[in-house]
């Protein structure tokens, strides 16, 4: 039997939650206005962006955009395309260091990067084709420093090897942190390769 009380009582306990939630809303808003509210129960995505961009960023590692390496005077852009189309990857390592798109970030995986080398008696037009000129001559224990956009990172070098192009493949799985620098030519070309292995240490000035 339809009951006009029990609706009349719903009715009102349902503009009662209503009203209830309106004010505790403009009650909020007020105290948010005069700075009142407590730090815990603000949103700080919005104050420090960056922090949390940061925090995001250090779960899947930070994309180099400079490498520099003192003992044989490496220092070079680091570029990332997004695509490891050949074609694509051979433009790139026209202007320097080349970061591979599948491989690792910086301290975050095996991070393989590439450029180009050339016989020191070279007479090159481009400063590019000298990326990585010397860098045979590193040894175990060799630091290498590389950027991201606002620190600097320290590998220390593991092995150095000359290898064929059909034994250059770069194995990007795993779980070490490590960085993995190969000089060519031209990518894909099958050419001897100088390449060099290093192990993540940290940030630059923490070790």
């Amino acid at each position: 039997m339809f009951n006009r009380t029990d609706e009349i009582k719903k009715s009102d306990s349902f503009r009662f939650l209503l009203y209830f939630s309106l004010v505790c809303l403009t009650f909020f808003a007020f105290l948010y206005l005069f700075g009142l509210v407590p730090d815990s129960l603000k949103d700080n995505t919005a104050k420090y962006p960056q922090k949390k961009a940061e925090e995001s960023l250090a779960s899947i590692g930070f994309v180099p955009t400079r490498i520099v390496i003192e003992k044989i005077g490496v220092d070079s852009l680091v570029y990332n395309p997004e695509s490891s189309d050949i074609k694509t990857l051979n433009k790139y390592i026209a202007y320097g260091a080349v970061r591979y798109p599948s491989s690792g970030l910086i301290g975050k995986g095996n991070m393989f990067l590439f450029g180009h080398s050339a016989d020191i008696y070279s007479v090159v037009n481009n400063p590019a084709f000298k990326t990585f000129n010397g860098i045979s001559g590193l040894e175990r224990g060799d630091k290498i420093k590389v950027f991201s956009n606002d620190k600097a990172y320290v590998y220390r070098v593991m092995s150095v090897t000359l290898v064929g192009a059909d034994k250059a493949f770069v194995e990007f799985g795993g779980t070490e942190n490590k960085l993995t620098i190969s000089t060519c030519n031209t990518f894909g070309a099958k050419e001897e390769r100088n390449v060099v292995e290093a192990i993540y240490i940290g940030v630059d000035g923490s070790i």
